[in-house]
C-alpha cells in the first residue's frame, strides 16, 4: 500500500555534510545502495503525519566511526547502527521526484521523532530550501523489523512509543 506524506524542509544541525564523507563509505561497505550519498549531506523534514520507523529496508550492524563534526567525539570511536527506508523524495511539492532514503541513525534524536525525518540521496536535489514544501513517497512496505537492540546504547528505543 503506497503512502505519501507531505512535509516542510527544516534546518538540521549541519553535521551531515562533514560526517558523511567519512561515514557513508563505511555504511556502503555493508549497504552499497547508499555509496553515492556522501557528498550531499542530508535534507531534514518535518512531516505532516507520523511515520513508523520500526521497520526499514535495511539495518546495519554497529559501525565504529569517529564523527569529525560532533563536538567531543574525536576522542574515541562511536558505535552506531543505521536503518534505511527507500523513498521517492518530491521537491518542491509538485516538482521532480528523486530516489532517496530516510536514514535512521541510532544515535540521533531525529530517528525517534515520529514527525521528522532525515533524507539522503545519491544526487544533488535542486530546490531544497528551508520552509520549502515537499513530500516523501513509499511504494512498498519496509519488511525488516528494527533489531531489538537498536538505540539501547543511546538510551532510546523505536519500540517504546
Amino acid at each position: 500500500m503506497p503512502i505519501s506524506i507531505t512535509a516542510t524542509i527544516i534546518a538540521g544541525q549541519g553535521n551531515a555534510a562533514g560526517n558523511h564523507r567519512l561515514l557513508i563509505p563505511r555504511i556502503a561497505a555493508r549497504f552499497p545502495e547508499v555509496a553515492n550519498c556522501s557528498p550531499f549531506g542530508t535534507v531534514n523534514v518535518e512531516l505532516d503525519q507520523a511515520l513508523d520507523r520500526s521497520r526499514a529496508d535495511f539495518w546495519t550492524p554497529h559501525i565504529a566511526w569517529i564523527p569529525p563534526a560532533l563536538p567531543g567525539a574525536d576522542r574515541a570511536h562511536r558505535l552506531e547502527a543505521f536503518g534505511f527506508i527507500r523513498i521517492e523524495f518530491e521537491c518542491p511539492l509538485g516538482g521532480p521526484q528523486y530516489p532517496a532514503w530516510i536514514m535512521l541513525p541510532e544515535g540521533s534524536d531525529l530517528t525517534y521523532s515520529d514527525d521528522r525525518a532525515e533524507i539522503v540521496a545519491g544526487v544533488f536535489i535542486e530546490g531544497v530550501a528551508y520552509g520549502q514544501r515537499c513530500a516523501i513517497h513509499i511504494d512498498h512496505l519496509p519488511a525488516v523489523a528494527a533489531p531489538s537492540w537498536f538505540g539501547h546504547i543511546y538510551g532510546k528505543s523505536l519500540l517504546s512509543k
